[in-house]
C-alpha cells in the first residue's frame, strides 16, 4: 500500500518504522518528518495517489485532518486525540466510500477493543471500568512523570471535562476532582477520571462506565495546583496553557516507562483484561502500546465497511479482535484475561 502518515512525533516514528519495511510510507510533519518524508502543513498536503492515511497529529489538528482525508475517499486510521465526536465523521466516510477507524491508540483504542470483548463475552455488563496509565517505572521529576507523547494532548486530559455514564445517564465530571488510590502490579497508584470513553458512551449499553488515568501518588495534587493558578488557561496572549505545554515538553527523563491498563466488566460475574507493556528495542512503552494498535489496524481496515468503525466494534468481532490482538502481542504488548470471581 501507499500510506500517507500525518505527523512524525513520538508515535508517528514508531508507526513509520514498523510499516515502511512492508509499504511505501510518506510522512508529512511541520517540524521533523520521518525519513523520506517532507516538511509541510498536514492540512494542505496533496492526497492523491495514496491508499491509506494514518493520522498521528496532535489533537487540535486531528479532526480536520481526518475529515479532509475522508472527504477525499481515503481510508483513515486515526491516532489523534481530538475533542470533537469521531462519530460525526461517519456520514462523511460513507458518502465517499472510505473506511474510518478513530481513536486507534492505547486508550482510547485498545481499551475500546477490550471493552467490546467484555460486552461480547458477558451476558450483561452493569459496570465497565477502564484504568490506564503510561508512567515511568519510578517517579521522576517535579511531577513524578516523564513525557512520552504529545504534551498538548497530555494537558488536554487535565482540562477537558470527563464524560462518564452513571446509572444510564451521561454526565460530565471534573477530571481532577475525584481521586482514588488503587493497588496495581506496579504498586499503589492514584486514579482520576479522564475523557477516554469517547464513542463508548454511544455504542455500548452499559449502565455505569468510566475511564480513569493512573499516575504515581502526588501527581494530581501538583497538576491541580497548576490548573488553579491559571497555568492551564487558554485565555491571554500568549495563553498560559501554551507556555505550560512548552515547559512540560522538557520533562523528558532518561528513565524506562511502562504502560499498565485494566479493563473490568462487572455483571453476574467479574471479568477483566490486563495489559502490560515495557519499553524495548529503543522504543518507549507508550510508543509500543499506542503505535502497535495503529499498525495492527492497517491489516484489518480494508475488510471493514465504509463509514466509522469504533474499535469496540472490532472488539465485539471474534475474528477481527483476535487478528488485532495477535498483532499487538507480537509487538510486545502483554494481554491477559481473568475471571475475578463468579459472585
Amino acid at each position: 500500500m501507499k500510506i500517507l502518515l500525518l505527523g512524525c512525533g513520538n508515535i508517528g516514528r514508531y508507526i513509520y518504522t514498523h510499516l515502511s519495511n512492508r509499504h511505501e510510507v510518506t510522512s508529512v510533519d511541520k517540524q521533523t518528518p520521518c525519513p523520506g518524508g517532507f516538511l509541510g502543513n498536514a492540512l494542505e498536503v496533496p492526497l492523491g495517489g495514496f491508499d491509506l492515511v494514518i493520522n498521528a497529529l496532535p489533537g487540535f489538528l486531528g479532526y480536520r485532518a481526518s475529515e479532509r482525508a475522508l472527504e477525499a475517499g481515503l481510508d483513515t486510521i486515526d491516532v489523534s486525540f481530538y475533542a470533537e465526536d469521531p462519530l460525526t465523521l461517519h456520514d462523511v466516510a460513507v458518502e465517499s466510500g472510505a473506511r474510518y477507524v478513530p481513536d486507534a491508540g492505547i486508550a482510547p483504542g485498545l481499551s475500546n477493543v477490550l471493552a467490546g470483548r467484555l460486552v461480547a463475552e458477558m451476558n450483561n455488563v452493569e459496570t465497565l471500568g477502564i484504568y490506564v496509565g503510561g508512567i515511568p517505572e519510578v517517579p521522576v521529576g517535579p511531577l513524578g512523570y516523564s513525557i512520552t507523547w504529545s504534551p498538548s494532548d497530555l494537558l488536554e486530559e487535565y482540562v477537558r471535562p470527563a464524560r462518564i455514564v452513571r446509572e444510564g445517564v451521561v454526565v460530565e465530571v471534573d477530571p481532577l476532582g475525584d481521586v482514588e488510590l488503587i493497588q496495581t502490579p506496579l504498586g499503589l497508584l492514584e486514579a482520576f477520571y479522564t475523557d477516554g470513553l469517547r464513542t463508548l458512551v454511544k455504542t455500548l449499553k452499559v449502565r455505569n462506565m468510566f475511564e480513569k488515568t493512573l499516575r504515581w501518588p502526588g501527581h494530581v495534587e501538583k497538576v491541580r495546583l497548576l490548573r488553579d493558578l491559571g497555568f492551564l488557561s487558554t485565555e491571554g496572549d500568549p495563553p498560559p496553557l501554551l507556555v505550560t505545554t512548552r515547559l512540560l515538553s522538557r520533562l523528558k527523563y532518561d528513565v524506562r516507562d511502562v504502560v499498565y491498563m485494566k479493563v473490568v466488566g462487572v455483571g453476574v460475574r467479574k471479568l477483566q483484561y490486563e495489559v502490560f507493556v515495557k519499553s524495548r528495542d529503543g522504543w518507549t512503552a507508550m510508543q509500543i502500546a499506542t503505535g502497535s494498535v495503529a499498525v495492527g489496524m492497517t491489516y484489518i481496515i480494508k475488510d471493514l465497511k465504509p463509514g466509522a468503525t469504533p474499535l469496540e466494534y472490532v472488539g465485539m468481532s471474534e475474528e477481527f479482535s483476535q487478528r488485532l490482538l495477535n498483532i499487538v502481542k507480537q509487538h510486545g504488548v502483554e494481554i491477559t484475561r481473568k475471571i475475578v470471581n463468579n459472585s
